[in-house]
């Protein structure tokens, strides 16, 4: 019990945490799909439908969609930009890689 303790006490106090958040990976999206310049990345989508990519390692939010996009700029939600993360697309000079991977993936989340 002790041990769930403090997970209990965070997941109480956390109204996040009501949010469902999943992690996909290069591995599962397939390496001519996946967009990032990481391994793998966290995604969420929040009641209001703003789309959210994490960084499992440092916890910082990059928004995937305008909603997202409009929170981070009212400051109702911290984020930063997801384009330093964003791989050249190989087949297309001069491009990025699409995100539509993800933001499906996160879009899925939504259950509308």
């Amino acid at each position: 019990m002790k041990k769930q303790l403090p997970w209990l006490l965070l997941a109480l106090s956390t109204p996040v945490l009501a949010t469902q958040v999943i992690t996909v990976s290069r591995f599962e999206t397939g390496k001519a799909k996946w967009p990032l310049n990481r391994e793998e990345i966290m995604l969420t989508c929040e009641k209001d439908g703003s789309l959210f990519a994490i960084n499992p390692s440092t916890l910082m939010n990059y928004p995937l969609n305008a909603k997202a996009e409009q929170r981070v700029s009212q400051g109702l939600a911290s984020g930063e930009s997801i384009a330093p993360l964003v791989l050249d697309d190989k087949a297309h000079s001069g491009q990025k890689m699409s995100l539509q991977p993800l933001i499906d993936k996160a879009s899925g989340l939504c259950g509308h």
